[in-house]
């Protein structure tokens, strides 16, 4: 990046920057080369600022959110990366209706932190993504579900900011979810949405959340790095049963290894690289078509440049 585009850039952000700062302790899977600049804004204006500034100069940027369902290559992230947790983490509650509330979510505000206020104010409909560590923004780009249902059942309404930095609203009807995907312009950034929960029971509503979160401590690898799930599953197949009987688990390449406990986990048992995982996964991938015909789709999100830049 240019001088002078830089302290352009460091003029319009009140909010923090870090520069090549290793994304390695941003993903969940504890593994990526450095980001050229990550920035926080502070606001609406700022982002806005900040992208147009980007497309008038020609610099990439990246969004990220907690880095749940994310592969950072070795050499990092050229550019901007963006994140939204400072700037946007608001929550409120802004319709009550007989049978529905809305409420209105900033696209930094975890998952967590999300069941927890709908839990305080007796909401319920949000107890499928219990123990899902991510944010709001990555869960709607994601669709993100378990349980049989997913965000897209939830979602009223997207603001968003264009590429070209102009702030839009889209009512669901207009937006376009797929199983694991939401389909929107490159470039576009979810800022908030406002999702629709009912009145619920609180003790039965807390009662639901504990029993997914303990299926998932039964049933998936918690203790150690990982990004969920790695594949799609194929329409009527699970895609973790399908590496499972491909007598892939436990298989290991260098520091990275499919779990014994969940076959479509990569798990990082320490100091595994991005070039690790992908060997595994395409490991992952040839066998099963091999075995089946069935060719797995990613379902976690990779970036980034394949070797370390001098």
């Amino acid at each position: 990046m240019q001088h002078a585009t830089f302290k352009e850039l460091r003029k319009l952000v009140k909010g923090k920057m870090l520069f090549h700062v290793p994304l390695s302790r941003y993903t969940s899977l504890k593994v990526g080369g450095p980001a050229e600049i990550m920035i926080y804004p502070s606001d609406m204006m700022e982002l806005q600022k900040v992208i147009h500034l980007s497309q008038t100069h020609a610099i990439p940027y990246f969004i990220i959110g907690r880095g749940t369902n994310l592969l950072v290559k070795d050499g990092g992230v050229r550019g901007l990366v963006i994140k939204l947790s400072r700037g946007f983490k608001k929550i409120k509650v802004v319709e009550v209706f007989q049978n529905h509330t809305k409420v209105l979510v900033e696209a930094g505000v975890s998952l967590k932190r999300l069941l927890t206020f709908s839990l305080g104010k007796g909401l319920s409909g949000l107890e499928f993504m219990s123990g899902i560590p991510g944010s709001m923004g990555g869960a709607l780009a994601m669709n993100s579900g378990a349980q049989g249902r997913q965000m897209q059942d939830v979602t009223e309404s997207l603001t968003l900011i264009t590429p070209q930095a102009e702030v839009v609203e889209k009512r669901r009807k207009y937006l376009n979810f797929e199983y694991r995907q939401l389909h929107l312009p490159t470039g576009t950034i979810i800022v908030k949405a406002l999702i629709r929960m009912k009145q619920g029971n609180q003790k039965e509503t807390l009662s639901e959340i504990e029993k997914i979160k303990t299926w998932r401590r039964q049933n998936q690898p918690l203790n150690l790095p990982s990004a969920g799930s790695v594949f799609k599953n194929p329409p009527g197949k699970s895609a973790g049963k399908l590496v499972e009987q491909a007598g892939l688990k436990g298989y290991q390449v260098g520091k990275a290894k499919i779990s014994e406990k969940h076959a479509n986990f990569i798990i990082n048992l320490g100091g595994a690289t991005a070039k690790d995982i992908l060997s595994l996964m395409e490991i992952m991938q040839n066998r099963v078509y091999q075995e089946t015909g069935i060719r797995l789709e990613t379902e976690l999100k990779i970036a980034g440049e394949s070797e370390e830049r001098s």
